[in-house]
């Protein structure tokens, strides 16, 4: 579960074992669960909430998502690495 970035208290992250699902990151505040926020990444690198299930402030999750905008090439670059390809949801 590599940590790509801490943001406020929150980490972005993905897990290892989610090769076979689109690009996307999660975020927790806390240790990491399979109940945290899931963000999707599309080709045109804008950013869809597939779940706020980590129910962070709409406030909060903005702000996470503008910083990441700011680091999606490299996120991109770090998933391709670990995971081995990169495909997006639409």
């Amino acid at each position: 579960m590599p940590v790509f970035l801490r943001i406020r208290g929150y980490k972005v992250y993905f897990w290892s074992n989610e090769s076979h699902e689109p690009i996307h990151f999660h975020i927790a505040e806390g240790d990491p669960s399979p109940n945290d926020t899931k963000v999707w990444i599309h080709k045109d690198k804008t950013f869809q909430v597939a779940n706020n299930k980590g129910q962070i402030p709409d406030k909060n999750l903005i702000r996470i998502m503008i910083i990441m905008h700011s680091y999606v090439d490299d996120y991109i670059r770090a998933w391709e690495s670990h995971i081995g390809q990169v495909r997006y949801i639409r």
